[in-house]
């Protein structure tokens, strides 16, 4: 595909819609409850409505049953409960105040996998337009709803609820930048199924994991039962911005 064939400009919304999700969790961090709910929610979203029929597809065009795909999801489940309760125990034995928190560090890992999630989805913009400007039209409209979620998780995982630090927003524009240099590259045939299977099935045991033993534990603490209704809108949004992308 000539690299011509993908407007710049269509390239560029994600890299703004990641942008304005992720300024918008900081200008509202007072309403921190209410981005943790909505943070669950994307998360769970992302993990079974988006990650998850993905790393299934690309298993089976490599001969990975999506059994096999799913028990590695719920490997990497179980691997970074135990990762984090191990950083849990650190943290409550060491004196030392300086570096981040056990959160934190936790949370900058899954901005990691953040971004690379937002480089294939740069990437799925170059196929799709590969195929045809109607296609590309339709994914870069649904990645850039997606998007907004994901610059708001990108903060919201990085920053651990204490004030943002320079490297948070680094991350920050890492993310927002990831899409836009996937749909350059543009380099599917590049990474093997099996692989990229693999790696959306470990992103997905984390941001499970993510969910389940850290966002929601916190509203419960919170003790507000309607902050369940943006754990549900954020699952919405995926399932939303999927359904544009013309993944279900």
């Amino acid at each position: 595909m000539r690299a011509g064939a993908i407007p710049l400009t269509i390239l560029a919304l994600p890299v703004v819609a990641t942008l304005a999700g992720g300024l918008f969790a900081l200008r509202l961090s007072r309403y921190r409850a209410v981005l943790v709910a909505l943070g669950a929610g994307l998360l769970l979203g992302a993990a079974f409505l988006d990650l998850l029929p993905e790393a299934i597809l690309l298993g089976g065009a490599s001969a990975m049953s999506a059994s096999n795909v799913l028990g590695l999801t719920l490997a990497f489940f179980l691997l970074f409960s135990i990762f984090e309760q191990a950083l849990v125990e650190l943290e409550r034995r060491t004196t030392a105040r300086e570096g981040p928190s056990a959160r934190r560090r936790l949370g900058r890992v899954a901005g990691g996998m953040l971004i690379f999630h937002s480089f294939r989805d740069g990437m799925a913009i170059g196929a799709a337009f590969a195929a045809s400007h109607t296609a590309g039209y339709a994914v870069a409209t649904g990645i850039v709803a997606h998007d907004f979620g994901d610059g708001m998780n990108t903060i919201i995982l990085t920053t651990g609820g204490e004030r943002a630090q320079r490297t948070d927003y680094l991350f920050l524009l890492a993310d927002a930048l990831a899409p836009f240099l996937g749909g350059l590259v543009t380099v599917w045939w590049l990474l093997s199924s099996r692989n990229a299977a693999i790696l959306l099935a470990l992103a997905a045991g984390f941001f499970l994991q993510m969910a389940t033993s850290d966002f929601l534990p916190q509203l419960r603490a919170a003790r507000r039962g309607w902050l369940l209704a943006a754990v549900v809108a954020g699952a919405a949004l995926i399932y939303a911005a999927n359904q544009m992308m013309g993944l279900q």
